[in-house]
């Protein structure tokens, strides 16, 4: 290369830089593919399973070593890379127990009677078939606001099977049918 005039310096030089590119490049790739290897053979989070990662809930359908693709209700696929699934907290609702409990509010006049507004939730929260029998609901009489008595009607629900903004819509037209026929 001497003989043809190329200086080896700036060969070096330059060889050199592109070495550092693709190790900096490279980096977030083996992130990926280690926690790969740590979500594949750590058993924390398998193909079918229910997780919660971030605002994405969904089923695992695929693991690769560098994303694991997650299926959402609403049939969008997500690709989460691997090592944000190991550095962030995840909830894998298949591990252990896919019931939750969740808060519905509702807020009353002050002319209401707290006890009957009890009832009456309890009684919607009977009635509905998606709430899960797991624990009885329970109602939070939770504070004397501005305007209105607030509540909370606190129901189970699985999961795998029941949308969290499906289940509290449902309720929602529920309690207001309620409260509305009982004045």
């Amino acid at each position: 290369l001497k003989i043809v005039g190329i200086d080896l310096r700036f060969l070096l030089v330059f060889a050199g830089a592109i070495g550092i590119g693709i190790g900096l490049g490279m980096q977030n790739m083996a992130a990926n593919v280690i926690s790969g290897f740590s979500i594949i053979f750590g058993g924390k989070i398998r193909k079918g399973d229910w997780i919660e990662a971030g605002n994405t809930l969904g089923r695992v359908t695929d693991i690769y070593l560098r994303a694991t693709k997650v299926r959402t209700r609403d049939n969008i696929e997500y690709l989460i890379p691997n090592a944000n699934l190991i550095s962030n907290t995840i909830v894998n609702y298949s591990l252990s127990s896919p019931m939750i409990r969740i808060e519905v509010p509702v807020g009353v006049s002050y002319a209401a009677d707290p006890g009957e507004v009890k009832k009456i939730l309890l009684a919607v929260a009977g009635n509905e078939p998606m709430v899960e029998r797991y624990r009885p609901p329970a109602v939070r009489f939770v504070e004397f606001a501005d305007s209105s008595l607030n509540f909370e009607l606190l129901i189970w629900i699985d999961v795998q099977k029941t949308a969290r903004k499906k289940i509290r819509s449902r309720l929602n037209f529920a309690i207001f049918e309620a409260l509305q026929n009982a004045g």
